[in-house]
This record gives structure tokens, C-alpha cells and sequence, in this order.
């Protein structure tokens, strides 16, 4: 696989690697661009949910929904959240977690009583997995725009098809207006293997 093959996942870097250096004074001037590029999207499995690669973090918000879900059922107590907890980042992300400040007190969410709001972050992940095949599909160009630096093609398309609408339709009927189709987390999950597959060559 050439490197071409990896640059089309990552056009963005591409085209700012350059200008990246000339804002550095050449600090990444021995890097290839595919080495940046793998660099930059780095999976690693991590304890802090705002540090998490775009491949694990989705499994923060599950692992937090998870909890929640156990609480307000009465399957679990307050006092049992820090063993509860660690023992899910042990199973979905492999990771120990040595004390509390990096285990369930990372967040500012629940000690605020915002329950229910950690979801909306993996919906995020699931909306944007099926834009970008639907501007796949409208714009089959989209990326080589980006290849160039030249983001307001997409932005148009964005405010056309989204941001004119998303006050008119809650967000599952957006979702359908836009796509066609349901809620789905499939076209995300196809980004992640495509996107990795190539890049790291598996």
C-alpha cells in the first residue's frame, strides 16, 4: 500500500504538516508525512476520557452509561462507584487505575448532577459517521478540497444540510432528513476499520 493510500484518510494533516513547519522553524522537517500522520492517530487505550483517542473513546462514555444505568436500577450503590468503576476500565480498556482522581472522580459531570449527558458524546461520534458517508455520497470529492485548504465547499454542505435544519427536527428525525436512513452506528464503526486498516496496514 502506497503512501497515498494513508494520505487520503488524513487530508488535513497533509496539507498542514507543511505549515507546521514553517510555524516551527522546521521542527518536523525529518518527518514523513505518513509517519505524522500515524503519529497523530495513535491508538493507546488511556485513563482520562478528555485524553482518549478517537478509536477508545467512545468506550469512556459506555463504561460511564453503564454505571449510571446500575445506579439509578439500585444494582449498585454510590459507595461501590471506584471498585465498579475500575474494574471496567480493567475489562474494556485494559488499564489499572491507581486512585480515584484518575478513576471516577475525573469528571465534573455526575458531582454536578448532570446524569444522562455522557451518551450525547457517543452520539456525536454516530452522527458524524453518517455525514460523512452522506457527503461521500453528495460530494464524492469532499477530501481533495481539503487536500488544498479549501474547507468552504464542505462547510457549505454542512450548513445546507445541517446546521439550516437542526433547530427544525430532533435529533433521530435530523439524522433521517439528512441521510435517509435511522440512527446508525455502522458508518462510524466502517470510518474507524477503514481509516486504521490503511493507516497501520491491517
Amino acid at each position: 500500500m502506497g503512501h497515498q493510500e494513508h494520505l487520503e484518510l488524513n487530508h488535513y494533516l497533509e496539507y498542514y504538516l507543511p505549515r507546521l513547519n514553517d510555524f516551527t522553524s522546521n521542527a518536523f522537517s525529518d518527518i514523513e508525512v505518513i509517519d505524522f500522520v500515524r503519529g497523530v492517530n495513535l491508538v493507546k487505550p488511556s485513563l482520562i476520557r478528555i485524553d482518549a483517542d478517537e478509536v477508545t473513546y467512545s468506550l469512556h462514555i459506555i463504561i460511564r452509561f453503564e454505571i449510571e444505568k446500575a445506579l439509578f436500577a439500585d444494582k449498585i450503590s454510590v459507595s461501590e462507584l471506584p471498585q465498579v468503576w475500575n474494574e471496567k476500565y480493567s475489562e474494556y480498556l485494559g488499564v489499572d487505575v491507581k486512585d480515584d482522581a484518575e478513576g471516577v472522580l475525573q469528571d465534573t459531570h455526575w458531582g454536578s448532577g448532570s446524569y444522562g449527558y455522557f451518551p450525547s458524546y457517543a452520539l456525536g461520534n454516530v452522527y458524524d459517521g453518517q455525514w460523512l458517508q452522506q457527503i461521500s455520497n453528495d460530494m464524492p470529492e469532499w477530501s481533495s478540497y481539503i487536500s488544498k485548504g479549501d474547507l468552504n465547499p464542505i462547510l457549505s454542505w454542512l450548513a445546507e444540510n445541517i446546521m439550516n435544519k437542526a433547530a427544525l427536527y430532533d435529533p433521530a428525525d435530523l439524522v433521517k432528513q439528512v441521510t435517509g436512513s435511522e440512527l446508525d452506528a455502522k458508518p462510524f464503526l466502517e470510518f474507524l476499520e477503514h481509516r486504521y486498516a490503511h493507516m497501520f496496514g491491517f
